[in-house]
This record gives structure tokens, sequence and C-alpha cells, in this order.
């Protein structure tokens, strides 16, 4: 009876249809890796086919923009240059096979890397070569020729006028990109590293795709498309005087609430009441232009009478007049902290995450204070944030900080690190490497309502020039090439309109606070600007390009980005707290780095001989695949027994806290409903991607 049954059930397996069977497939993997699969993205208006012939009839039609499939067959390398082949493509990666697509339809996404435009001011746009040589010629040749060969490109796209055998594709408008509100795609298809006058940068091959929409397919191929060089070559100062006057602006300030902070609470009360007399005048300007304020000091939890942790003192943001009777309720701790540095970072990170921003609006965050923050580790830090976690929190989110620092000579030790920590914090975009960081002295409460003036001023200059609909004052055309060689800081028209300083710097590379604050104004206009008329990126299309200004080399053009989905994140998550609690163990048993990984719950289902054996954690097996490969150095990928014991138990501490720090960020980045983005429609919350920057990676 058994072996009559055990014949059945054979005969049954080879009766199965080959349909069955080829539900089992796996899809192809990526080259070089042993798991993660190959996928490819969709093009806008493209079809599923039944079979590899467009006559054959379609499983689906107009598949939407980026939707990703699993690939089952790939093309030949050849057919794929030339687009005449075919994938066969899933929708999943448990062998369902839907049909057939054609290569020139979709593009593969290895790694899930893209690429993001940076802040386009102070550097010129992003040049996209229809072929690799003519970009690596370029590149090689001697600063003056490169330069010579460029500003030739650039003068040919400014003048509407191209030449026959043109190396250039397309172009980046020049108009702020804005990913969130017109999500494009970059993704890399292939990069090495490269030397641009002595600086490390790299040379890209991408493609380009925007979402769905009805010039979505229609390529942005300048040879083509010259509709699309016009608006490309249109700044942030050509933008129409309705939507200027429609421009709102959000400040929020976020200070230290402690004893030694009471005279430039009341000093900056002081400027706002100045402010609101000053607005009166101006209603439009009065009415677009929200306050609000943070106070923040030490963990309550752990020092009880000092009040609070952080506290929002405008739930919903006010007008000046209004804010001004809010703020002259901010009051001082009378139970001071334990030490001078205080908890910088939870105040900045719960403004950041808790304000109630305006829809639409240019955030402006104001930081001031006499201390450094806790550094990641320390019990007084709630948050476990650093300076660098929170600067990527802030560009995300679009804000824009200021930071005032108030020195006091009796804390001499605690400048240093409060400068470092507040330069960080304030390296916003747009600002050609300046940070928007001004010093005062304790002493000199006069030059401190003079920097808070300063920075109000900037904002309802511009913001009066924007509502009178005058670009050219609030926007400029940008610096000149000259201005950015040279480190300037504001473009010539805007310096001419701005009263001098009471003490104006003697040289440009020191900046006065005014001309900071107004630098960094300009940058949030030019990407709400960008983010308001929906600038559309370069599209269908594949093109080479490098992440370095071809002008200027040291300005970064394009940043590279992970698109990783909540599962991939809270799945690097966990691995970077079991390695957290390995090193823990290490420090404590005195074992070696890999033997207390093995003792993790994250080891317990992996083969005990690959950790034990491994000279780096890349060969554990234990890190995601999708971090593997990544065109940045990875001090986690890295770690090997000899590097862990070779560092000092501080060194470890300090290894082991930025990991923390880096865990708080993706718990705040998976909490916030913003940021996140759908590929397919359809797809479940689970499956949104969030683009997080390479330093933002362990």
């Amino acid at each position: 009876m058994l072996k009559r049954c055990l014949w059945l059930f054979i005969l049954v397996c080879l009766s199965m249809p080959v349909s069955a069977q080829e539900a089992r497939r796996n899809p192809v993997t990526i080259e070089g890796k042993s798991v993660l699969p190959l996928r490819v993205l969709a093009r806008p208006y493209s079809h599923v086919y039944i079979d590899k012939d467009i006559n054959s009839g379609t499983v689906r039609d107009n598949v939407p923009a980026f939707q990703p499939f699993y690939v089952y067959t790939r093309p030949s390398a050849e057919d794929i240059e030339l687009q005449d082949g075919w994938y066969e493509i899933g929708e999943n990666n448990r062998g369902q096979v839907l049909g057939w697509m054609q290569s020139k339809d979709v593009f593969e996404w290895k790694q899930t890397m893209c690429l993001a435009y940076t802040h386009p001011e102070g550097r010129k746009p992003v040049l996209m070569f229809a072929r690799r040589d003519p970009l690596e010629t370029i590149i090689a040749k001697e600063e003056q020729d490169r330069l010579a060969d460029a500003r030739a490109i650039y003068k040919a796209l400014e003048s509407l006028n191209i030449p026959d055998n043109f190396p250039i594709r397309s172009v980046e408008p020049k108009k702020a990109v804005d990913i969130a509100s017109q999500f494009y795609l970059l993704p890399i298809l292939a990069f090495e590293e490269i030397q641009i006058q002595g600086r490390e940068g790299r040379l890209l091959q991408l493609a380009a795709a925007t979402a769905q929409g009805p010039d979505a397919r229609q390529s942005a191929d300048i040879s083509q498309n010259p509709e699309y060089l016009e608006q490309a070559v249109m700044d942030a100062s050509q933008v129409s005087t309705d939507l200027l006057q429609g421009m709102d602006v959000d400040v929020v300030f976020v200070t230290d609430t402690t004893v030694s902070m009471k005279r430039y609470i009341q000093a900056t009360l002081d400027v706002i009441r100045q402010v609101a007399q000053d607005l009166s005048a101006d209603q439009a300007v009065a009415k677009s232009l929200r306050f609000g304020v943070w106070g923040y000091r030490d963990p309550v939890d752990l020092i009880p009478g000092i009040g609070y942790t952080t506290h929002n003192y405008t739930p919903a943001l006010l007008h000046a007049d209004e804010f001004a009777q809010t703020l002259s309720q901010v009051s001082v701790t009378q139970v001071d902290s334990d030490d001078y540095a205080e908890d910088v970072f939870s105040g900045i990170h719960d403004a950041v995450t808790q304000t109630a921003w305006t829809e639409g609006a240019i955030r402006i965050m104001v930081l001031v204070g006499d201390a450094p923050g806790h550094k990641i580790g320390h019990k007084y830090n709630a948050s476990g944030q650093s300076s660098q976690t929170l600067r990527a929190l802030c560009q995300d989110a679009g804000i824009y900080l200021y930071a005032m620092h108030v020195k006091a000579p009796r804390a001499k030790k605690y400048h240093e690190p409060a400068r470092l920590q507040f330069q960080a914090l304030s390296a916003n975009p747009g600002m050609q490497g300046q940070s928007a960081y001004y010093s005062v002295g304790s002493e000199d409460i006069q030059g401190f309502k003079q920097v808070a003036g300063d920075i109000t001023y900037a904002l309802t200059f511009m913001l009066s020039a924007a509502k009178q609909g005058d670009a050219s004052q609030s926007l400029g055309s940008g610096l000149s090439e000259e201005a950015m060689l040279s480190g300037g800081v504001l473009p010539d028209q805007a310096a001419a309109a701005v009263p001098a300083a009471k003490n104006p710097p003697a040289q440009v590379s020191a900046p006065s606070a005014r001309d900071l604050a107004f630098q960094m104004v300009k940058a949030a206009m030019v990407e709400w600007v960008g983010s308001q008329t929906g600038a559309q990126a370069p599209r269908d299309i594949v093109a080479w390009a490098t992440d370095k200004d071809l002008i200027t080399p040291e300005i970064q053009s394009m940043e590279v980005r992970l698109l990783i989905n909540k599962r991939q994140l809270d799945s690097l998550n966990t691995i970077l707290k079991e390695v957290m609690a390995a090193g823990r163990r290490g420090q404590i048993g005195g074992e070696d780095f890999f033997t207390a990984l093995q003792a993790t719950s994250a080891a317990a289902s992996r083969d005990p001989n690959l950790i034990r054996n491994a000279k780096t954690m890349a060969a554990t097996g234990l890190i995601p695949e999708f971090l593997s490969g990544l065109p940045y150095r990875s001090r986690l990928m890295s770690m090997s027994n000899d590097l862990w014991m070779s560092w000092s138990i501080d060194e470890q501490d300090e290894f082991l806290n930025e990991l923390d720090a880096k865990i708080q960020a993706y718990r705040s980045i998976h909490d916030r409903p913003e940021g996140w983005v759908a590929l397919n429609p359809e797809d479940d919350p689970d499956e949104h991607v969030y683009p997080v920057s390479l330093e933002l990676l362990p």
C-alpha cells in the first residue's frame, strides 16, 4: 500500500503542468550577490506582454511608473545596450511569473541605490552626457582646459543654440527639484571612483525617470525636446508674482532655558517686539510670518526639579505680535543642571519632529545657547541623537537652521565643542560649505541683539521683496561663477540692498551674521520656489554624469541615497542593536568582537562557523545584502577583531554610540509620515520607500 501511494505521488508530480513547475523558479540575482534579487523598474506607459512579442497580447497595460518587478530571465548585455531585448518578470520572488517586458520599457535597479540632486545654489547644473568618453576626457584635462570646455557647454545651453555633435543628452534644471513633492528617480546603473582636480568623485551611469503623468515618456533629451531645455535654464528668479506673494515663513526658536540664558531670552524678546512693531506697517509680511519657541534643559526624569527636558511654548505657531506675548512667558529653571552641557540635541529633535509647521511654508529654526549638547552615549542625552544625525533629519524635513552661540568667558573650555556641534547643525544646503553659525560674547548683550535682529531683518527684507513680486531682490540669479570660486556669500543685488552691518567683516572668509542670514534665507527660498513650481527633473533617459561640479569640484552636485522600505529599515535597526550588544558584551567579558557576536540572537539562526571565521563584519552573513557594494566607506562593514581590539575603551564607546545615534534616527524616520514614497500606488505602506542618505548608514 505504501509503495502504491508513493508511485501515485511521483506520477502526480510528473504530470503537473509546466506552469506549476515554473512557479517554483527563483529570480535572477544581482551579479556578485548570492541572495539579493535583481529587479527592474517600469517606465511610464509600459506594457507586460504574454510572450517576447508585442503581437502576443498583453497581460497588463500602462504599468504604473516605477513599479518594481523581479527578473526571472535577463536579456544579454548586448540586447540591453541596444534596448532590443526582453525581461521575463514577476511581481514577487516566489516564482510567480507575470510575463515579458521590453528592455526599453524598464531599467535595472541594482542595490536600490539612487541619486538626489544637492541644493542648486552656488553651483552649476549637472551635465548629463550621452556617452562616457567625452565626460572622461573633460575630467582628465588640466584645470584651465577643463574649465574652458565646461564653460563652453554651459554657454551653449544658456543660448539654447545646440551645435551638432553636442555631447550633452540632458541637463539638471536650475530650479531646485524637490524629491519629496516632485519625486524623481535617478537609479545608478554603474559607477566608479575618479579624481577631479585632486578630489575624490564618482563617474556614474544613471537612468532618469519621473512619476506617471502626461509627459512622463517625453524624453528630456535636449536634441529631441527643446522645450525641456527652455524650462531647465530658467532660474529661481524667473517665477510668477502670484507665487511669490503666496510665500509663508515659519521661524522657530530653540533656546536653552537654564539660568545662564535669562538675559538672552529677554534680549530675544526685545528683538521680537521690535519686529512686531516694524511689521505693523506691512500687513502682507506680518500675515505670512509665524513664530514658535521651544525650550530645552536636561532630562527631567534624571533631574526632577529641572521642570522639563523640552517644552513647546507654541503648540500653534503665532504671528509676531502674539508671539511677543508668548515669549514673555518663557522662564528659566530654578534648579540648574548638574554640569555645564545641556540637552541641546533633544531640543532640536523635538522641534524638528513635533512643531506644528505650516503646510507649504519655508521652515527656519534658530538655535540659541551657551553650552554644548551632551555627546551621544551620555545619560543626559535623552534623544540619543548626534549633531550629524540631526543635520540629516533637518535636511530631510526642509528645515534651515541658524545657530547663535553665546560664549561665556568662564566656560572657555566648552567653546570649542559647542562651536563644532553648532556648526554641524547649521551646515545647511545651498551655503557653499558655510555654516549659518555666529558667536557673541556673553557680556555683549547689544551684540546679541544685533545678531538676532540681523536674522529677522534678512527674513523680513526678503519676504517683503517676495510679497512685492520682486524676485530679483528676494532670489537674485544665484552667485556668479567668480563669486563661487572666491567664496563670496551674497549676490551683488542682495548685498547692495542690505544696509551695512555695524562691524562688517574685514575679509569675505569671515561673513557677518547678516551675510549668513541672507545666504541661508535665500537658499531656503530657492528650495521653496522649486517645490512650488514643480520643477521637473530629467526623465526617460540613460546618461553619464559626475557627482562633482565640473566648475568647482569641491562642491557636491549629487548625493547617493538608498531607497529602503520599512521592513529593511527594521532589519537594519535590529542588526545594529545586536552589534551594540556584542560590543558591550565584549567590553565587559573581555571577549573578542566576533566571539561576543555569536552569542546574540541574530546569530542564532546563522552558521556559527561563518561568524567565527569571519575576517570582517561584511563576511559574517549578518549584514543585509542591500548594504554591500555601496559607494561609501562603512566602519561597520570593515569591523574586524584586530580593529576592535586596537581601539581604546573610549574609541569603542564612540563607535557603539554612533550606531545608537543612527538607531534613534531610524526610529524618527520610521515614525514620520513625511518622506515616504509609494513607488507603486497599490503598494502596502510597508513597501513604501525612504531615500536614506549615506551619512545615516552604519
